[in-house]
């Protein structure tokens, strides 16, 4: 029997023997569970519960986070979360992701060990010098990292790096209570990149069985410059968003509908969202060009969801969802800086999606145990108007099924997951190189446990099998002459984490509180696929025999009086059979932060960044940089000013001149000025 068949139905049938053989008694304390404000609340690793009880490296970005941040684009959120590393550029339109080494380091936006989710909802874009994820973040109200495959099991195969996890603003976060209508006005501002936004979000409840949002955001997009006031990237581009939401409620059933709506039209924008112009990079070569493109990105979703009281094995969710990313590239009129040909016309990604999934709470005398189960069958239609070499065109089939036991007793919490998934994947008429398909099928269990030492004090590890199925690029693409990759195996990881959880209070003062998590980690990845960039007959792609990555975090939040302190340590090494280093390595960092609650009305702070410098594969260095941020925030305290909130920030405070490791080429983007004024009534 295959060894991760073996270890599947060992898990899989321990999970369904839990509630059979644990039932001895419990050594929960009769106290109530004191409360930690900055043990945050997580969302999307299995059952909702606080960061320190999760068995796996969390870090959360929650609303009041997000107003310190006053982001301009989603890198900004994700800039310092540990383990987590931006892709691209400082344009808004240039931001893809890397955690703890997994994900792209070549000139396109990469799923390779990634999810990225959108209310629940997976978002991937893919194209030559192009970013990833198209994000309005001013409709975000919490932003989840869960760093390694833990979530695995309930998202996707192959996320070895993890799973980033977007939830947009409800109506609930407008609406005062005693309330029936909210909502929020905004106005904003940024130098670099060069912002302009105006937002306005409403919310709706007549009834307690009925809730509606609908948000509006609009944001013109410019340059963004580097430190020495050169214009590394041109957005220009004029970009309206739209979210709206409503959900009913009938009884112990609900329906609930959104929909996500970003529309970007470019004017004299850079081809390249990465790197820019970049004319002069080789003997005349006249740059990659600006042209009019737009950007179009979409998420609905119909969901209908049944939780009768008088049945706990039953809480069930049923989700219709449609998703699409275009850009559609046409050339402008400037003669001195056309797109090459081949690079126009429209590219986009179709995903339709239905899933089901019921939480059936077990629980019995002495022990906590809920069950997830669920399946989901999805078609992804990549399509190109353009027939390109670096853009295969394909449809993606696939199906999947999965179950996630959470058991605590006593002090020892056990999750076990398994998650089953087949893929199809046929190239379109378009693709010339050949017409083979490609299925596959992927099976991928695991098992987390923590345990608490003491009401302050948890260990936790975790085992994972991870199985990445290649994707259309991998296995099409043929540009620069390389051959389509038929032949590729899966990646095959095996994930091994060890941490540390503390929380507690009275530490130094009666009324202070202080978080912290410690994660080890050591990944094995079996026929990791990397790029050749050599031509033909070498395919595009190839396995290599095996790599390694290993690495830690560690995460620690402090609060005393009017005074919140943080600190967050990221590091991660990896090599390949041979030795050598990988090209997705990001900076080993420290980000410390420093928040000062000086009234009711004013909060100021401070973030700082220091990185170390990381030698790349082909002898280059990217050196080591320290970055500092600043904010301060006013908000009326009544009055005929109530509900008035005064943004002001700076990024790279300094002006400091530094290329990211992951990035491909740089500078990162200097000196940033923010400011907002909104209100809520």
């Amino acid at each position: 029997m295959p060894r991760h068949l073996f270890l599947g139905a060992l898990l899989a049938g321990s999970t369904c023997l839990t509630t059979l053989t644990l039932a001895g008694p419990t050594w929960a304390q009769d106290a109530a569970p004191q409360t930690f404000v900055l043990d945050q609340l997580v969302l999307r690793a299995g059952k909702p519960k606080v960061a320190s009880e999760v068995p796996q490296s969390v870090s959360v970005v929650d609303g009041q986070q997000l107003d310190d941040i006053e982001a301009t684009h989603i890198g900004e959120v994700l800039s310092t979360v540990p383990g987590v590393a931006g892709v691209g550029s400082g344009s808004f339109f240039g931001q893809g992701f890397n955690i703890r080494g997994f994900g792209s380091s070549s000139a396109a936006a990469s799923e390779a060990g990634i999810v990225q989710l959108i209310d629940g909802e997976k978002k991937y874009y893919e194209s030559y010098r192009q970013g990833a994820l198209f994000v309005e973040p001013d409709f975000l109200r919490q932003v989840e990292v869960l760093r390694g495959p833990g979530s695995s099991t309930l998202y996707g195969s192959g996320a070895l790096g993890g799973v980033i996890a977007m939830e947009t603003i409800e109506a609930s976060d407008l609406i005062a209570p005693g309330k029936s209508f909210g909502g929020k006005a905004k106005l904003g501002y940024a130098s670099n990149p060069d912002t302009v936004l105006g937002s306005v979000a409403l919310g709706w409840r007549p009834a307690e069985d009925f809730e509606a949002l609908a948000a509006f955001a609009w944001r013109k997009l410019g340059d963004t410059e580097a430190a020495d006031g050169n214009t590394t990237v041109r957005a220009n581009s004029k970009t309206p968003n739209l979210l709206l939401k409503a959900k009913k409620t009938f009884g112990d059933q609900y329906v609930a509908f959104s929909y996500q709506h970003l529309e970007a039209k470019g004017d004299d924008q850079d081809f390249n969202q990465l790197e820019g112009a970049q004319a002069g990079l080789f003997p005349g070569f006249p740059g990659w060009g600006v042209g009019d493109i737009t950007t179009r990105d979409q998420t609905a979703r119909l969901i209908w969801g049944w939780n009768p009281q008088d049945n706990r094995y039953v809480d069930l969710t049923a989700t219709l969802s449609y998703t699409n990313t275009l850009k559609d590239v046409r050339q402008d009129n400037d003669p001195d800086e056309p797109i090459m040909d081949s690079l126009l016309g429209a590219r986009d990604y179709r995903l339709w999606k239905f899933k089901l999934r019921n939480v059936a709470d077990l629980s019995g005398a002495g022990y906590d145990h809920h069950l997830t189960t669920g399946a989901e069958v999805l078609k992804q239609d990549r399509s190109s108007s353009v027939p390109s070499s670096s853009h295969p065109e394909a449809y993606t089939r696939s199906w999947g099924a999965y179950a996630l036991s959470e058991l605590t007793w006593g002090n020892l919490t056990v999750n076990s997951g398994l998650r089953y998934e087949k893929q199809r994947t046929e190239p379109k008429s378009s693709v010339t190189v050949t017409d083979d398909a490609y299925s596959s099928e992927s099976i991928e269990p695991q098992v987390a446990a923590i345990y608490r030492l003491n009401d302050s004090l948890s260990v936790f590890g975790s085992v994972a099998f991870v199985n990445r199925m290649p994707t259309v690029d991998e296995l099409y693409d043929s540009f620069m002459g390389g051959a389509p990759s038929g032949d590729l195996k899966d990646e095959k990881g095996k994930n091994i984490e060890l941490g540390l959880s503390y929380r507690g209070s009275g530490l130094l003062a009666a009324d202070d509180e202080a978080v912290l998590k410690l994660t080890l980690f050591r990944n094995h990845i079996d026929d990791m696929i990397m790029r050749t960039n050599a031509p033909a007959p070498t395919p595009a792609y190839v396995n290599i025999d095996r790599a390694y990555l290993r690495g830690g975090e560690i995460a620690a939040s402090y609060s005393i009086a009017a005074w919140e302190l943080g600190a967050a340590v990221s590091v991660v090494n990896g090599e390949d059979q041979d030795g050598a280093d990988l090209d997705t390595l990001p900076n080993n960092r420290l980000t410390l932060s420093a928040i000062w609650q000086a009234s009711d009305a004013w909060r100021i702070g401070l973030r700082s960044t220091l990185a170390a410098g990381r030698d790349k594969p082909e002898g280059d260095r990217r050196a080591g940089y320290g970055v500092h941020d600043i904010f301060a925030t006013w908000k009326a305290q009544g009055g005929q000013f109530e509900g008035v909130e005064v943004h002001v920030g700076v990024d790279n405070v300094t002006d400091r001149d530094y290329t990211p490791a992951t990035w491909l080429t740089g500078p990162a983007p200097g000196r940033n000025l923010k400011l907002s004024l909104s209100r809520s009534f």
